[in-house]
């Protein structure tokens, strides 16, 4: 069976060689006249674009022309407009030089007149000052006569008071003095009680306190030797605690650098695992091969390649973008994996055949003896013997250098013939360019496998150390809990002998206060004794004089108040005619400065009327002057009207001119398009023809790989199962009559075989890594979940209350919103509603306005300058719920007329107590009520500059 399988096979594959070779052929040719067609074609267009370029460039010629001769015409009409006003200006200022002769006699009339009235005042102001100099003589006598009145009865009732002062004075000294008598006699009696019985309590004070000082001594003698012996736990207790703490601080630095190092190797495990690196091409290839669904795949060259870590970056760098590369079994097995890529539209790979990648190695002599020399890059890797001229043909002719000053050694000697690559990853190439910087990948593809290596040896000897620190802990806590309850212990028997020693002192301390309060209890009372007796002396002696005293004051004060009323008499007689005088004086003061400021008005108005007449003689004389300016102006703007029609004079000339040009490129435009499209319908068919070519060739292939493959099959089975060789068994073979009996014969045997199963002695590490990443991800699962839920819970309450602030500010914005509505409508109706109550925060907003004596329906059916009425209500109504610090108006009144920007304004300034506006505007009703405005003008250009004026400031400075 073996060998008539074969023996199909080959016939097969020699009919499917012939095919291939026949179409091949067919589809080389094709592919070269498809070529030349494309060549052409690309020409055609070329030179078809020139042509609607060189069109566009007329076109705009022509557009240039048309706009030149346009502006020309409107020059003409702006210089001749000025003509018209120039001359309407001269008529204007000769008809203001006749008006101003018969303005002039006027003024004059005028000017005059006002003189004879200030003349007039100024004699009738001299005879009030007359008539004021002489009340104010007869006020000043007066004056000085009530004063000197005023002062002698200010001095007698001064003195009266004093008098009266002095009585009350004395009688409070007699009744206090009686008072003191009897007081100082029943205090003498109780200072006597007191200081029998603070003699008795000193005495018993002495005798306590002596008792509670023998017992403080004791106390403190016991203090003192349990003091001695909790020190001596504390020092212990100290250098345990220390050694603890030291060995707790590296054990956590032991578990965290182990379980920083477990999750670093991890995670390059997975990414190991998950080919993390590669490109997706050679992914989808390698994933592949791991399914079965396509053979000969070695691995790609980073994983089957490796190094020690110090020349990782070095290899790495020299492999590059080779190290994605994938190794495969021979060619058939390159144009394989090709073909899946293709079909799959995975992208693009190399793919290196171990039966046709030849190796190369350097033959210069003498480089090992160089400086820096390390070795050829070949020589730095580990790899299956199989793939050593994949290997060769990748580092063969790469030398490793220590550092790039001697790499750059090595190259200059043997002229940049081949690449060198320094341990940090530099590169000189061969012929001399340079490649370098700092390292662009900190963990590449073999710097993984490294890592993985040495962070798997760290976190075994990481394992072992932390085990032995956890049993040092746990006997250093097991000693340091003993001492601490020793010196608990200890601590709590001084504790006690304290609390005791405290509470004899504060004893012995209030026994020596009380001895010490009795005693000076003692002297105070004798001092008060003596005190008393002493004040009982100087209250009787007191009482007599105040009682002499007393009847003299009171003769006084009678002699005294007889005198005042006589002065107060005459002084009120003097009073009355001062009041009279100064009351006229005041009316004579008043009439004479109404005089002095008619009198300055009068002649103001003169002056004012002398410059009017100069003025008016200054402006005839300008006058002249600005006729003759306009009148030469005019002349001048003629001349350029002129000068401006010669120029404009030729303009249909240019213009059918560059039209005959463009008809010319228009016409080989289309030629060159015809021709173009015709060789794109032909290309399009030699196309159609390759591709189908293309695909017989690749069904061709691919029928001859999978028959080459199945007969390599069927040989290589040959030997494993038999050992035999394709000639040995054709040798052997015996001649089979029925094909269809040897067929289920075979597949009898075959099936009994697969029931016999296979062992797979890989499953229990396999079942490890799994159950390892099984259980890693159920904890991520938890985090996550449990993570969910509470964010789920945190927004579901977020969404409430973010419903109820809502529905809340909602409702006061719609009531503020009527309101307004109605202030600034004067009237109306207005309403804002919800389109789904239940469903507030994706629920539209209605907006339902009837301004007065109107029935709206849609918002639409408002005028413009409405509509943004109905907008600043809205705005407005925002604003007086939830007021901003801040707001900036960009010309929100623009669509309303002078009545409603003057009401919005004023509305708006109801809000600045609260917020500070920014309004740009151009409405004067909105200036009016802005307290600063600003301006920007452009005096020079290019150049802008900032105005700025306080409008109460200005209104003043205007007032």
């Amino acid at each position: 069976m073996w060998v008539h399988r074969m023996g199909e096979m080959r016939s097969v594959l020699d009919g499917l060689e012939a095919k291939i070779a026949a179409v091949t052929k067919q589809y080389e040719q094709n592919s070269g006249e498809a070529e030349e067609l494309e060549k052409s074609v690309e020409v055609n267009l070329m030179k078809s674009a020139e042509c609607l370029s060189e069109i566009d460039g007329l076109r705009g010629d022509i557009h240039r022309i048309e706009l030149e001769s346009t502006q020309s015409q409107s020059e003409i009409a702006v210089l001749e407009n000025d003509i018209s006003h120039i001359s309407e200006a001269v008529e204007g200022i000769r008809k203001q030089i006749e008006q101003s002769y018969s303005s002039s006699e006027k003024l004059e009339e005028q000017r005059l007149k006002k003189i004879a009235d200030a003349q007039a005042l100024d004699s009738e102001a001299s005879r009030t000052d007359d008539l004021i100099a002489s009340l104010e003589g007869e006020l000043n006598d007066l004056a000085v006569k009530d004063s000197a009145a005023e002062r002698e009865a200010a001095e007698k009732s001064s003195e009266i008071s004093a008098l009266y002062i002095r009585s009350s004075e004395l009688a409070f000294m007699l009744e206090n003095s009686k008072n003191i008598s009897t007081d100082v006699s029943e205090q003498s009696d109780g200072i006597i009680t007191a200081k029998s019985e603070t003699e008795k309590s000193l005495e018993e004070a002495g005798k306590q306190l002596r008792e509670k000082r023998s017992l403080l001594s004791e106390l403190e003698q016991n203090i003192s030797d349990h003091t001695n012996r909790l020190n001596g736990f504390a020092m212990l207790s100290r250098s345990k605690s220390q050694e603890l703490e030291k060995a707790q601080s590296e054990l956590e630095k032991c578990s965290s650098e182990m379980s920083e190092k477990s999750q670093r190797l991890r995670i390059l495990r997975d990414l190991e695992n998950s080919m993390e690196g590669l490109s997706g091409s050679v992914q989808k290839v390698l994933r592949a091969s791991k399914q079965g669904r396509i053979g000969g795949i070695l691995g790609s060259v980073s994983q089957l390649v490796t190094t020690s870590a110090e020349y990782s970056i070095a290899v790495e760098t020299a492999l590059g973008g080779a190290l994605q590369n994938v190794v495969v079994e021979n060619e058939d097995s390159a144009k394989r994996c090709i073909r899946l890529l293709k079909e799959e539209k995975a992208g693009r790979a190399t793919f290196l055949p171990l039966t046709s990648v030849k190796g190369r190695t350097l033959s210069e002599s003498g480089i090992e003896s160089c400086e820096g020399f390390i070795a050829t890059a070949d020589k730095l890797v580990k790899y299956d013997g199989r793939l050593e001229n994949i290997v060769l043909s990748l580092l063969g002719r790469t030398v490793v250098a220590e550092n790039l000053n001697c790499g750059a050694e090595i190259a200059k000697k043997f002229g940049y013939r081949f690449r060198i690559v320094t341990l940090d990853g530099q590169i000189i190439n061969a012929g001399g360019s340079f490649t370098g910087g700092s390292a662009a990948r900190v963990t590449g593809l073999l710097t993984r496998k490294n890592q993985i290596e040495k962070l798997e040896g760290e976190t075994e000897e990481l394992k072992t150390v932390r085990e032995k620190l956890s049993a040092r802990l746990s006997k250093l806590r097991q000693e340091a809990g003993k001492l601490s309850a020793d010196s608990e212990a200890e601590r709590e028997l001084i504790a006690n002998a304290v609390t005791d020693k405290v509470r004899m002192e504060a004893e012995i301390s209030r026994l020596s206060d009380l001895r010490t309060s009795l005693e000076n209890r003692l002297d105070e009372l004798d001092l008060q004794l003596r005190q008393l007796a002493k004040r009982l002396a100087d209250a009787e002696k007191e009482l007599d004089n105040a009682q002499s005293e007393l009847t003299d004051v009171k003769l006084q004060i009678a002699e005294k108040e007889a005198d005042l009323t006589r002065s107060r008499q005459a002084a009120s007689v003097t009073r009355a005619e001062r009041e009279r005088l100064t009351e006229n004086l005041s009316s004579q003061r008043l009439h004479r400065v109404e005089l002095v400021k008619d009198a300055a008005a009068s002649r103001e108005a003169a002056d004012q009327l002398a410059r009017s007449i100069r003025s008016i003689g200054e402006d005839r004389s300008g006058f002249e002057e600005q006729i003759k300016a306009q009148l030469g102006e005019a002349e001048r703007k003629k001349g350029e009207i002129e000068k401006i029609r010669q120029s404009v004079a030729d303009v249909g000339d240019r213009i059918s001119e560059k039209n005959r040009l463009i008809e010319q490129k228009q016409a080989k435009h289309r030629e060159l398009d015809t021709l173009a499209a015709w060789q794109r319908a032909l290309l399009k068919i030699k196309n159609d023809e390759r591709e189908e070519l293309s695909q017989d060739i690749a069904r061709t292939s691919e029928k001859r790989t999978a028959v080459t493959d199945e007969y390599d099959k069927l040989v290589s089975s040959l030997w494993e199962q038999y050992e035999l060789s394709k000639s040995e068994a054709a040798e052997k073979a015996e001649t089979i009559e029925n094909i269809a009996e040897a067929n289920k014969r075979l597949t009898e045997l075959r099936n009994k075989i697969k029931h016999l199963g296979s062992v797979n002695l890989g499953a229990i590490e396999e079942y490890r890594e799994v159950s390892e990443r099984y259980e890693f991800l159920t904890k991520q699962l938890r985090d996550v979940t449990s993570s969910k839920n509470e964010l789920e819970k945190l927004i579901s309450q977020l969404t409430a209350d973010m419903k109820l602030i809502f529905t809340e500010s909602f409702g006061k914005i719609n009531e503020s919103f009527k309101l307004i509505f109605t202030d600034l409508f004067g009237g109306g109706k207005a309403e804002l509603s919800l389109d789904d109550p239940d469903n507030v925060l994706e629920s539209g907003i209605d907006i339902r306005v009837a301004p007065p004596g109107k029935v709206i329906k849609n918002l639409s059916s408002l005028s413009g300058g409405e509509q943004a009425f109905v907008a600043i209500s809205i705005y407005f109504a925002i604003l007086s719920v939830k007021p901003s610090p801040f707001c900036l108006l960009d010309e929100i009144e623009a669509a309303l007329d002078d009545v409603n920007v003057t009401k919005y304004a004023q509305y708006l300034r109801k809000f600045t107590d609260t917020t500070q506006f920014i309004a740009i505007t151009h409405r004067r009703g909105t200036m009016e009520e802005a307290d600063i405005l600003y301006g920007v003008t452009m005096q020079e250009e290019g150049v802008s500059k900032l105005l700025k004026m306080n409008v109460d400031a200005a209104a003043k400075t205007v007032e």
